[in-house]
């Protein structure tokens, strides 16, 4: 393998990279790739596939570099740190804390007493760094390493923290509480803030803080969200959001509702102002409510949205005619494709594939070296539910290729599926960055013995 394949293969989190360094006697070459990209943030979306933490401190361990890795990751650690990096530094710190580490522990213990002077008198707060939150994972880490005690001085902190701000800008702690509650259970952690509220008062700050943010949450909740979405309402959102970057995720709740509560005389007047419309953005935001329900009228009249050159329309376009198993949506897929809208074509044959699509789907796949996260899951979508012995080279040029380490997991479900799922491939899933896929390789592997 050669260092630029090495790398492609680390930062996407496959196993490959781990069973090269197990492998490999010049394992030493890829020292420095491991090292940068132990210092860099390369997750595709840490919300949901997690930081490649372990994954990381596996190769490490693998490369025989644990000693001299950790006083470089320590350095990093303690300067000011985006979000997502830190919890990946944090990540393989306590990996190293966990197996003995006191240099790893002192930091992060370290790192925690730094934050939480910072955050008492903080009075900005930047998404890039997220410091009210980067202290919430360091607790819960804590938590982790130190169960019941930990949790008692982590609220005593939080609360101490709260007190001395004297405002509500690091009062949520949602994520810590519902960790603990898995761990620790609701009853036993009531039952604690209520008698140590009594004693302290930094739990009893916690606890008020928690309580008047639950409240407020709950009050913005109920102004927020319309209990009946009318046509006229629908429209009007529509046209409110027209330019609005994130317009087609701020209608989704509209769009449900009234998919919900309309009569079938709104859905042909919401067809009718959607023809009529002449703003591309707003007609796209008309049309979100038939991602939900099926188009009740003839599509001769979204059929050129779907090669319009907005993209909030197209999107919404080719998410309406998705739902529908029509010749004429097939037709228009592999128009698409052959004309280079390769991803809006792909999702329109999760319904409408045909055998004999497949060859086009190879040629315009493996002839692309980028995968792109739809791309991704249109294909797994697609073999999911149209088995294919002939799948494989497609699906593990996809698993190769695409960034996202959650849907990969997907993809070799659905290779083991489709029957096409190597033993090569199955082994380096064992060391996959993503957790769940080392659980399915090893389920797949129980179930073969």
């Amino acid at each position: 393998m050669t260092q630029r394949d090495f790398l492609y293969k680390l930062r996407r989190g496959l196993g490959s990279a781990i069973v090269e360094l197990q492998m490999n006697p010049d394992r030493e070459k890829y020292r420095d790739i491991v090292l940068r990209c132990c210092l860099k943030n390369i997750s595709y979306d840490v919300q949901c596939e997690g930081t490649k933490g372990y994954y990381l401190y596996t190769a490490i361990c693998t490369l025989g570099a644990k000693d001299e890795f950790e006083d470089v990751m320590i350095c990093a650690f303690m300067k000011r740190l985006e979000y997502n990096f830190f919890q990946q530094v944090t990540d393989i710190l306590y990996l190293y804390a966990g197996e003995g580490g006191e240099k790893a522990r002192n930091a992060l213990y370290t790192k925690r007493q730094q934050l939480a002077k910072q955050l008492a008198k903080q009075k900005v707060f930047p998404h890039k760094f997220c410091e009210r939150e980067q202290y919430e994972y360091l607790m819960i880490c804590e938590i982790n390493a130190f169960g019941w005690a930990a949790f008692k001085k982590c609220i005593v902190d939080a609360g101490r923290i709260l007190m001395n701000r004297n405002d509500d800008a690091c009062s949520g702690y949602d994520w810590f509480m519902s960790h603990c509650e898995d761990i620790f259970g609701k009853e036993r952690i009531a039952h604690f803030l209520k008698i140590a509220s009594e004693r302290s008062d930094e739990v009893k700050a916690f606890v008020a803080a928690t309580n008047e943010l639950e409240k407020v949450r709950e009050e913005n909740m109920r102004l927020r969200i319309e209990p009946i979405v009318t046509l006229e309402s629908y429209i009007t959102r529509a046209q409110e959001l027209g330019q609005d970057k994130y317009a087609y995720m701020r209608m989704t709740i509209a769009a449900k509702r009234f998919s919900r509560q309309a009569s079938p005389n709104d859905m042909l007047g919401l067809i009718s102002r959607i023809a009529d419309e002449q703003s591309d953005e707003v007609r796209a935001n008309l049309l979100r409510v038939f991602k939900d329900v099926d188009f009740p009228a003839d599509i001769d009249v979204l059929i050129p949205y779907a090669q319009s050159k907005c993209e909030q329309l197209q999107k919404s376009t080719i998410d309406a005619l998705g739902r529908l198993k029509v010749r004429r949506v097939h037709d228009l897929a592999i128009q698409l494709i052959q004309a280079g809208s390769f991803e809006a074509g792909l999702h329109l044959l999760i319904v409408n594939w045909h055998r004999q699509d497949e060859a086009l789907i190879r040629e315009r796949i493996l002839s692309s070296k980028k995968v792109s996260h739809s791309m991704q899951q249109s294909i797994r979508d697609i073999y999911l539910k149209h088995r294919s012995k002939s799948c494989g080279d497609i699906l593990e040029h996809v698993y190769q290729n695409a960034e996202c380490a959650f849907c990969r997991s997907c993809i070799v479900e659905t290779m083991w599926k489709n029957r096409v799922l190597r033993t090569a491939i199955l082994n380096e899933c064992m060391y996959d960055s993503y957790y769940e896929t080392r659980k399915i390789a090893e389920k797949i592997k129980k179930n073969k013995e």
